[in-house]
């Protein structure tokens, strides 16, 4: 495994108000040998920032909190958004006191915040039910946040959980493509080729032009309670799409960008879930080629192309972690 982190320097931004900077970075990270990065690998990556890191233009402002989502147009890849402020209060470190900490134990590693030890659930990792019908993890049988109450598992203590609001943005994502209209395979299956008489030929002898395809962008958040709070392996669903109708969403449509999520108490936790649909369930086209990278035109008058759907999510899984 080798692991690319490189900052995008044209998305770097800095503001000042009273005197006082903020400031955020955002980095490519991936694995150059193409294979899938978990979150914890991306942004515990050894040389990459870590919390309490000063800024590298100002070195009174220091990076105290991240945003990671899956790359919407790269697969494998993390977009990590870092953000850097003057410390104010004890918890902009995620540590008990006022300096920015030169050796944290990892970016992922939540102290706990008053003199209470908890610890992670026994056996973690493994997922044998126990009576209240969640598992060791502290997910349910269909991979939902469950347990409640200390420890922040994503359920409060009466068992509901405190669904706070819903964010939905509508847009287009700009794809080549060679086939307007065509019918996009059942569940984003990739492999399947466009039949000659399915959709509007738009390619111009084999290049593809720009063709707009609907999507939205969709946020839902909730309060999670505890002293604590466990990914229950969330981090390891990025990148993957809905393997069932979600939201009203059909099958394959949807895919998992990342979570956020923000501590608001010593018990209190405030959580995003991020997910983006696409019209075409986000498969591409493209056009049969060979050996040597050429196009392979029919023998027809006048020639045509084998075009065929390409899906680059091909994983799929439940979505039962999200309120």
């Amino acid at each position: 495994m080798t692991i690319q982190y490189t900052e995008l320097l044209e998305s770097r931004k800095m503001s000042r108000q009273k005197g006082s900077f903020t400031a955020s970075r955002v980095f490519m990270v991936y694995d150059d040998d193409g294979d899938f990065l978990s979150i914890t690998d991306a942004i515990n990556y050894s040389d990459g920032v870590t919390l309490g890191e000063s800024h590298p233009d100002v070195d009174s402002i220091f990076a105290n909190g991240f945003t990671i989502n899956a790359h919407r147009e790269r697969k494998y890849t993390w977009a990590v958004t870092w953000n850097y402020a003057f410390p104010i209060t004890k918890d902009d470190y995620g540590h008990d006191d006022k300096d920015p900490d030169t050796d944290p134990t990892d970016n992922t590693d939540i102290p706990i915040a008053d003199d209470t030890d908890v610890d992670p659930p026994d056996d973690e990792g493994d997922d044998d039910d126990s009576d209240d019908g969640t598992s060791d993890d502290g997910t349910s049988d269909d991979g939902s946040q469950g347990g409640g109450g200390e420890g922040g598992t994503g359920v409060n203590e009466d068992g509901s959980r405190a669904f706070n609001g819903v964010s939905i943005t509508t847009g287009l994502s700009l794809v080549d493509g060679f086939v307007a209209g065509a019918t996009v395979p059942a569940g984003g299956a990739g492999g399947s080729e466009i039949a000659e008489d399915d959709g509007d030929v738009v390619h111009e002898g084999g290049e593809p032009i720009t063709i707009p395809v609907p999507t939205a962008e969709m946020s839902f958040s909730e309060t999670v309670y505890g002293t604590t709070f466990y990914l229950n392996n969330v981090q390891m669903q990025g990148g993957k799409r809905n393997d069932a109708s979600f939201k009203g969403f059909a099958e394959g449509s949807v895919i998992f960008k990342g979570m956020s999520v923000q501590k608001q108490a010593s018990d209190m936790w405030d959580v995003t879930y991020n997910f983006v649909w696409d019209a075409w369930s986000h498969c591409r086209q493209i056009a049969e080629r060979n050996e040597d990278g050429e196009l392979v035109w029919s023998t027809d008058d006048p020639p045509v192309l084998k075009i065929f759907w390409k899906q680059p999510f091909p994983e799929t899984t439940g979505f039962g972690f999200s309120p």
